[in-house]
């Protein structure tokens, strides 16, 4: 039934769709030239009343042999002229793709996406643009899985704004589009959003594991609300944790251990899953969600948040991209290795400060934080 339905809607569209003015002239040409051809047909009008009778007839036998062949010569003529339009139309429009550039920013990590790359989906989804692509590989930072050389991905994901104003330069700033997608340590995709966040438009793809291929957020908003609680309150402390169940639960009980005495901000969906996130407009409603409740919470006065965000990359650079660096406090974003005694080993901070850098930073024990320079 959905194939039928989206059959029938294709085809309302292209017949009501708004046509070209060569398209036109070229319809018209057609619509003369099958008239001039037509050979004798007629036409026939009539309206009786009880006092009149009016009729009109036509027949095609009646127009002059001088007429049908005019009628002919301009049909060809419109056909031709409707023809070359076209083909001018499509030069056209292909000289001015050709000036376009989409640079594709594909971040590799816990999963090789090699075999199926960002550029080559971006290509499937611009036909006749350049796709000139970033690849930030970190696999070489981690060992079975986990992030063994934090400092060193760090370090090439710090080079993201530089790659893309070295392409930026070569074009004009209208001619550049951006896609995003990466299966990256969610603090790695967080600090990419919040790094691009002033970028005018970022289409954010994902990683589909079920089909082993990048796929585009168009999912309907299935209305998902976070439940807030708050978990520990201290007010001794000036620091917050927030903990985000997006697509599993975060680990309370090791997030009380991690950072004992800190106040404890929970925002959990209904029923986290992997797959509930391919829907833009939910991504954009629960990331304005997610800084709206920070805002709340600085009242009372917290200069430090520290942020577990349990979710897809693409939900990670969403949230990264909202963090506003402008007027919240510095934010340190943790890594959860699930098979680690201390399951929050390092966090990348970021500081509210243009003029600083991102570090990282490593939990040695309980509520005890070491910068890594």
């Amino acid at each position: 039934m959905s194939n039928i339905n989206t059959v029938l809607k294709n085809t309302i569209k292209w017949l009501f769709r708004r046509k070209s003015p060569a398209a036109r002239v070229l319809g018209s040409g057609i619509t003369l030239l099958t008239l001039s051809l037509a050979g004798d047909w007629a036409l026939a009008v009539a309206y009786d009343s009880a006092h009149d009778s009016i009729g009109v007839k036509f027949s095609s036998s009646e127009v002059p042999e001088i007429l049908v062949f005019i009628a002919f010569a301009i049909g060809v003529f419109l056909i031709a002229l409707g023809v070359i339009w076209l083909i001018l139309d499509a030069i056209t429009e292909r000289k001015r793709l050709s000036q376009k550039v989409v640079i594709p920013i594909e971040q590799r990590g816990l999963v090789n996406t090699s075999d199926d790359t960002l550029s080559a989906f971006a290509g499937n989804l611009n036909k006749g643009k350049q796709v000139n692509g970033i690849v930030i590989d970190i696999r070489d930072s981690l060992t079975n899985g986990a992030v063994s050389n934090p400092t060193k991905a760090l370090d090439k994901v710090l080079g993201i704004e530089r790659s893309i104003e070295e392409r930026r330069l070569q074009k004009g700033a209208d001619d550049v589009e951006i896609i995003y997608g990466g299966i990256v340590p969610v603090p790695f995709a967080f600090l990419t959003g919040y790094l691009l966040d002033d970028e005018s438009s970022i289409q954010v793809v994902d990683w589909n594991r079920e089909s082993s291929s990048w796929g585009e957020l168009k999912s309907k908003d299935d209305d998902e609300k976070f439940i807030v609680k708050n978990v520990v309150k201290n007010e001794e402390s000036k620091e917050l944790v927030v903990a985000i169940s997006f697509s599993y639960h975060a680990d309370i009980e090791a997030i009380k251990d991690t950072f004992s005495g800190m106040n404890l901000l929970q925002l959990s969906l209904m029923n986290p899953r992997f797959n509930n996130h391919w829907s833009k407009t939910k991504q954009d409603r629960l990331a304005y969600e997610f800084i709206e409740c920070i805002k709340a919470q600085l009242v009372d006065g917290y200069e430090k948040i520290h942020l577990i965000l349990a979710s897809q990359n693409s939900v990670a650079f969403r949230f990264g991209q909202a963090y506003d660096r402008r007027n919240l406090p510095p934010v340190t974003i943790y890594q959860y290795e699930r098979n680690q005694t201390l399951k929050y080993p390092w966090g990348i901070c970021i500081p509210n400060r243009s003029s600083s850098l991102p570090t990282i930073v490593k939990n040695k024990q309980p509520a005890a934080i070491e910068t890594v320079f």
